[in-house]
């Protein structure tokens, strides 16, 4: 460093220490402040800040930036995008984040750090709620192998509103559990809704599916009649629920429907049975029983129904049982004629291959929600599903496809357009949806979140708009006003499942963690799947047991019950 050479520091020292000073001189305070202007500033003189490290593996001499440099770049450290990544660990380590390993491995690379680490602040925020634990797993499912995982904690009823931006919260409405002692059914209850339709004074009809038949406890299939706050018919003395149609004995309800009062007809709930069996509820719903309307001609295994503006009956059926290759069909119902008329038509099987969910339009045409093939894998990137429009002619039936062949619907069990006009339809996000179809009921060919989506006719395309893990299995959906009213029955019933899978369901602070996985995310290694499965389920089990709320248990529902 030249002597000649004064300290630009000088001027931050009163005058009277330097103005006399001689720079020429080997030694001065100006040349002396030069060092630590080196150091702290930089002086550029060409001559970098050495740093020398002679090791046995080699020379390591490096050269460092000056300190204010470094201080200047300060925030970046604290910034997920932009700070070193040798960082990562560390300041992960500030939001109580852990990076994944799976036997000392990384499972994550950067950009996955990165994202993590960055949302893990919000989902702190809402730590202990069911969102927040839905979310810090969403995070975790940011690799190669992302499963699908759900929190059920026993929530059967949503809403979701449709007059907000963006992404929104699916949020529980308040119902009423049956009350069981001793392994008795002591008070009646909601607990997996499976169908809903919404009255003309915006009350909802809701089909509960009951407990599966292993269960031990035997919990009858009800309708209940429940307003938009939630509250249910009451009767007796104390008061109690009361389900519509007491003393009637139903199968598994598929479908529910209400027609409005016209031509001096009282409004009416239509209630749909698996064995094909359709009933008449008339208003004000205090019928203790009712006779069968009308048992659609078998083989027959319906999955929808709804009412058009003829005062219809339009009800879809796949035809045969799962696993069997389905028969699309809409049988028309003409409940006023005598006798009731049921008139059946054929679906264009090669645009629609797995009916989920229909929905009629306002002028008329249907749109039926379709699954696609059930025993193979999408063709494209997308997830198989489509929306098919179907119009209804004097003899032809026309059938066209919503959306493109890659658009990102796989599930599609209903659809609903409220009053603004916007088309939602809701994705329960497995492939396939019926368990009978797969050799393993949680290794699936495609294992997405489920979702709310609305569909953009404009760009022919769909956005989600609730976030993951918001459902189980949600299979029922209707407007309300400006929002939607979503059933989530919980998992369907499978081989393999036991009683203590539906245990949110009937008993409080009980959770079940619900994993499937996609296959072709999966080795196809035996070997190295399994350890990938076992990792991922380690590492879910671990965050649930950390992050859930403290007076909750659960257990984990996947290939491995009740662990």
């Amino acid at each position: 460093m030249a002597t000649q050479q004064r300290s630009s520091y000088l001027r931050y020292l009163p005058p009277v220490l330097w103005e006399n000073d001689q720079a020429a001189t080997d030694i001065s305070l100006g040349s002396m402040l030069c060092l630590f202007e080196k150091i702290l500033t930089g002086i550029p003189d060409g001559e970098p800040i050495v740093h020398p490290r002679h090791l046995d593996t080699g020379d390591e001499t490096h050269t460092h930036v000056s300190i204010t440099e470094t201080v200047e770049q300060l925030d970046r450290l604290y910034d997920p995008w932009r700070t070193p990544e040798r960082f990562l660990p560390w300041l992960a380590s500030w939001v109580a984040l852990r990076f994944p390993e799976l036997q000392g491995d990384p499972l994550w690379d950067e950009y996955q750090q990165r994202k993590a680490t960055s949302e893990i602040s919000r989902v702190h925020r809402r730590r202990g709620l069911r969102s927040g634990l839905a979310t810090y797993l969403d995070l975790y499912s940011v690799g190669r192998v992302r499963p699908r995982v759900a929190v059920d904690d026993g929530t059967c009823l949503l809403t979701v509103r449709t007059d907000a931006g963006g992404q929104r919260p699916a949020t529980a409405l308040p119902t009423f559990r049956p009350l069981i002692e001793d392994g008795e059914v002591v008070r009646e209850g909601l607990m997996r809704p499976w169908c809903v339709a919404r009255g003309t004074d915006g009350s909802l009809f809701v089909g509960e599916r009951g407990l599966p038949e292993f269960a031990e406890v035997v919990h009858r299939r009800r309708v209940w009649r429940i307003s938009a706050a939630g509250q249910p018919d009451l009767d007796g003395s104390p008061p109690r629920p009361r389900p519509l149609v007491p003393g009637m004995t139903l199968a598994r309800i598929v479908a529910v429907a209400v027609r409005p009062e016209t031509a001096g007809q009282p409004e009416k709930l239509f209630i749909l049975d698996q064995n094909g069996r359709i009933f008449a509820v008339p208003f004000p719903y205090t019928a203790a029983t009712v006779p069968e309307l009308v048992r659609l001609p078998t083989p027959v295994f319906p999955v929808a129904m709804t009412v058009d503006g003829a005062g219809d009956l339009l009800i879809l059926d796949r035809g045969l049982s799962p696993p069997e290759a389905a028969t699309p069909m809409i049988f028309t119902v003409r409940p006023d004629a005598t006798p009731v008329g049921v008139i059946p038509k054929e679906l264009d099987k090669t645009q629609i291959k797995e009916p989920l969910s229909l929905f009629v339009e306002r002028d008329g045409s249907l749109l039926v929600g379709d699954g696609g093939h059930q025993a193979t894998a999408p063709e494209t990137d997308g997830g198989g599903g489509n929306l098919i429009r179907v119009v209804r002619g004097a003899e032809q039936w026309t059938h066209t496809p919503l959306l493109p062949p890659d658009n990102a619907l796989v599930a599609p069990t209903a659809v609903a357009r409220p009053d603004d006009g916007q088309l939602f339809v809701l994705d329960a996000g497995l492939k396939p949806f019926w368990p009978e179809f797969a050799d393993d009921a949680f290794v699936l060919l495609r294992a997405l979140p489920a979702s709310v989506r609305v569909v953009e006719t404009a760009t022919a395309s769909t956005a989600r708009i609730t976030g993951p893990g918001s459902f189980v299995n949600p299979t029922g959906m209707v407007a309300a006003g400006a929002g939607l009213v979503i059933c989530d029955p919980g998992p369907v019933e499978t081989i393999g499942m036991n009683e203590n899978t539906y245990r949110p369901r009937v008993q409080p602070f009980e959770m079940s963690v619900v994993i499937h996985f996609s296959s072709d995310e999966l080795s196809a290694d035996e070997a190295l799947r399994k350890r990938e499965m076992n990792g991922a389920m380690g590492t879910i089990t671990s965050i649930v047991g950390e992050h859930k709320p403290a007076h909750c248990r659960f257990i984990r529902v996947t290939r491995t019950l009740g662990e």
